[in-house]
């Protein structure tokens, strides 16, 4: 339940003292109906499984799988499936584009026969990355986003607790949730891939307004434990970037701007520059030094110092080589710019052109070999836009900080990772779009007021509708009152 608050400047009845500001009402699960309790424990079951991904048969697959496509053929049979018309166009011409591709240029630009199981596996993973992204819009038009994302959280911190504990009781069986036995990689295939999915959850906590500060604290203390045992380099710079974000307050939990927004970027900027030069000079003094001997004893932690160490070799060695795999995408890049080359080709094309057979472990330039420039950029640009922009009205803008924030994290995840496969990137997206399909248009403030101050009012619950969206003060000048006039106007 929720109720509307006037415009800036307008009049408005005292409410009672009791009653300032009321909480949207929870309906009790015994009052539910049956479809909607069980649309409620697919988005749990399906936040839990997000944790999960790993190659099975030659195939990287999901526990997550079965459940997107159960709960998409709940959500068609009970008609309470909603496709924005946007992407599904925009999905079917990429479709259409890299079968094209694939069955008429790549034989021809290739010597080497093109798998049709590979072709297959791809655009199978082109369907559920669509339909993540559809079912993120769905659980926000539905209400139960926050459900799924605080399912996720805890099937995180559930996974990063093994590590912790291994670290003190050996468990059976948990062998094989390391690689290279000291890194911890979760339920996945990649300590990297795991500990930028656990970064994300931790964002999705520290921007739960609701959760209690015992949890939050010992919630955080797993996870940060579970990303620095996975040994990733790329992890410890995301979650570096992470603390600072959210140090420094650049966005607030409610999505709403501070009147303080152009020095805290200020010292953001201050802030990685210190940051930059400690990881520098550190090398030439003893800290790097005695970090490296504190860190001995834990072999991923000893991984990790070498940023501090000796930040050089910290990126161009251990398994951190990247160079290699993005001159390779660069190259399908240029070789095919417009058109990409096609599905479940990639690596064909590339062992052709430049005799390597490796992915680019680089989201954007994976997309952009694979789909070409255009459409790539679109989504990119698309993307950005949803994630930095904030929606209009009141009623997704603390849901948007929070998805929008756990997304930033796999956007930066994603300069050494291929996540454009992911189910949690896709989901993300979909949640973050949803806040801006499902929220009225942002409108230019009037000459003389601030930005974002046009029409004010309490967030229903995430996903809910907002309450008379579009009425500003502006609707009735008659009642319009300035305390405060702005210059330059006539009061």
């Amino acid at each position: 339940m929720s109720t509307a608050v006037p415009g800036l400047g307008a009049r408005a009845p005292m409410p009672a003292a009791s009653a300032m500001q009321e909480r949207p009402e929870r309906i009790p699960l015994l009052y539910r109906e049956p479809f909607e309790l069980l649309v409620m424990a697919s988005l749990v079951v399906l936040g839990l499984t997000l944790n999960h991904s790993s190659v099975i048969l030659g195939l990287n697959l999901s526990l997550a799988d079965p459940v997107v496509a159960g709960l998409v053929v709940v959500l068609a049979l009970g008609r309470r499936l909603w496709i924005p018309i946007a992407p599904l166009v925009f999905f079917l011409v990429l479709a259409v584009q890299l079968l094209a591709v694939t069955v008429v240029l790549v034989p021809a630009w290739t010597t080497l026969p093109v798998p049709a199981s590979d072709t297959v596996l791809d655009l199978t993973k082109l369907v559920v990355s669509f339909l993540c992204l559809v079912l993120g819009v769905q659980a926000v038009r539905m209400g139960y986003a926050r459900l799924a994302l605080r399912a996720f959280v805890v099937g995180a911190v559930a996974v990063s607790a093994i590590a912790v504990i291994t670290q003190v009781v050996p468990l059976p069986g948990t062998g094989a949730l390391y690689y290279g036995g000291f890194r911890f990689q979760g339920l996945t295939n990649d300590p990297n891939n795991y500990a930028v999915m656990a970064i994300a959850a931790l964002a999705v906590l520290w921007y739960d307004r609701t959760a209690r500060l015992w949890l939050v604290v010992a919630a955080s203390a797993i996870l940060i434990s579970g990303v620095l045992l996975s040994a990733s380099k790329t992890g410890a710079i995301t979650l570096a970037l992470l603390v600072a974000w959210r140090a420094l307050g650049l966005r607030t939990p409610l999505g709403e701007d501070t009147d303080s927004r152009g020095r805290r970027a200020l010292a953001a900027v201050c802030a990685l520059g210190v940051g930059l030069m400690v990881v520098l000079i550190a090398p030439s003094t003893g800290l790097g030094g005695t970090l490296a001997e504190l860190t001995d004893d834990v072999p991923a932690l000893d991984r990790i110092s070498t940023l501090l160490v000796s930040f050089d070799s910290a990126i161009a060695g251990s398994g951190s080589e990247r160079s290699g795999a993005w001159a390779t995408a660069i190259a399908l890049i240029l070789f095919s710019p417009l058109l990409g080359v096609g599905l479940g080709t990639y690596l064909t094309v590339a062992v052709e052109l430049t005799g390597h057979d490796v992915l680019a472990h680089n989201t954007y330039l994976q997309i952009m070999a694979e789909w070409g420039l255009p459409l790539a950029i679109i989504l990119l640009a698309w993307a950005a836009r949803v994630t930095l922009l904030r929606p209009g009205g009141t009623a997704h803008r603390a849901l948007w900080a929070t998805s929008s924030t756990a997304f930033i994290v796999l956007l930066i995840g994603s300069v050494g990772l291929s996540l454009n496969n992911s189910r949690l990137f896709w989901f993300l997206l979909g949640i973050t779009a949803a806040t801006h399909l499902l929220s009225p248009r942002r409108r230019r403030a009037p000459r003389g007021t601030k930005p974002g101050r046009a029409s004010t009012g309490p967030a229903p619950a995430d996903g809910a509708p907002a309450a008379a969206p579009g009425r500003s003060s502006s609707a009735a000048p008659t009642r319009r009152v300035e305390p405060f006039p702005s210059p330059g106007r006539r009061g």
